[in-house]
């Protein structure tokens, strides 16, 4: 006679850890200590300029080059659609272009203002949950866009650490162990070109499923991993050519500021800033650097702020009306849906 299976209510679930909140909360304490330490530096970095200055770097940016930067942007948004529907294609699901365009519209100008985790996987849970994904695909999906995302960060970074000159912040120049790896962007430029490569001769070799904990999964053959890459890459470019127009042309180069761009980001990735407040700012400021209370450095300043208007803070209340948008609709359906009736005890 066999033993009898408890229903699942009753089964022990998973021993609680009783260090996650304490990973949490120094996780959290870590990301907000870093954020008040570099907007210190950036204060510090600025002090030097006063508001009739940086008012006069303003003025000094044309209606043409706002209108450019903003054309920019629009591209770039349809671009990251990519990410999307390039993970939307590796599960094989169906869900209309026009979903696609608004997960992507909406997380990333989320990402963007609050982060990955408190913006882009948020509200791409409750969006896509609500078009028919399980929380495994979520948690595949978000996945494949974090590795896209690296993939064209390394690629793009890569080549521009190895190829163009990069000028170091006089912060990190200035230190007499600077030619050690750590600070050496052209080997970092290799390494990150390693990986890449790494990565498109293993999607070409092993075709074996890889074995994850409890999961399992797949490498994408080449083409979807080429993919990838274009996108990635593409989204990084037009960002920084969103920046450079919006910067004064005897100031900087394209070549500088994408240099600068990528390095800005990597590190607002691995210390988990969101929207790279603060540290974004400063390393662009750093490397993009002129004489401290100069014009050039007031123009620069001017250019970085009208950047994050542009570039972050139109797309996330755009991303905000088509989030209600897509509420009121699932709403709706949710309304219009059979009632089902439970029969009488």
């Amino acid at each position: 006679m066999s033993t009898p299976i408890p229903p699942a209510k009753d089964l022990p679930g998973p021993a609680p850890d009783g260090w996650k909140p304490l990973r949490e909360g120094g996780k959290y304490s870590a990301t907000i200590v870093v954020m008040v330490v570099a907007f210190y530096l950036l204060r510090e970095k600025l002090s030097h300029l006063d508001w009739p200055m940086f008012w006069q770097g303003l003025k000094n940016i044309s209606a043409w080059r706002i209108v450019g930067a903003i054309a920019l942007v629009a591209v770039n948004y349809l671009i990251l659609t990519g990410y999307d529907l390039i993970a939307v294609r590796y599960l094989k699901k169906k869900l209309p272009l026009r979903k696609v365009m608004t997960g992507a519209v909406v997380g990333y100008a989320m990402s963007n203002v609050l982060g990955w985790i408190f913006g882009g996987t948020a509200v791409r849970y409750r969006m896509y949950s609500s078009w028919g994904f399980s929380f495994k695909e979520i948690v595949a999906f978000i996945s494949i866009l974090s590795l896209t995302f690296w993939l064209g960060m390394f690629l793009l970074a890569g080549i521009a650490f190895a190829v163009l000159p990069v000028r170091l912040p006089e912060e990190i120049s200035g230190i007499p162990l600077r030619r050690v790896t750590l600070f050496d962007p052209h080997i970092w430029g290799w390494i990150f070109l390693i990986v890449v490569a790494s990565y498109l001769a293993a999607c070409a070799w092993w075709r074996r499923p890889i074995r994850w904990g409890q999961d399992e999964f797949q490498l994408p053959p080449v083409f979807v991993s080429s993919q990838q890459l274009a996108v990635s890459a593409a989204d990084f470019a037009l960002a920084s050519a969103t920046l450079y127009v919006l910067l004064p042309a005897h100031i900087s180069n394209f070549s500088t500021v994408l240099v600068a761009y990528l390095a800005g980001m990597i590190l607002t990735v691995t210390l988990h800033v969101p929207g790279g407040f603060g540290v974004l700012d400063l390393t662009l400021l750093s490397m993009l650097q002129t004489a401290k209370g100069s014009k050039e450095e007031a123009a620069i300043a001017a250019g970085l702020v009208v950047f994050r208007v542009i570039y972050y803070f139109l797309p996330a209340v755009v991303a905000g009306v088509l989030f209600a948008w897509n509420e009121v609709e699932m709403r709706a359906i949710a309304a219009r849906a059979p009632k089902i009736v439970k029969p009488a005890a």
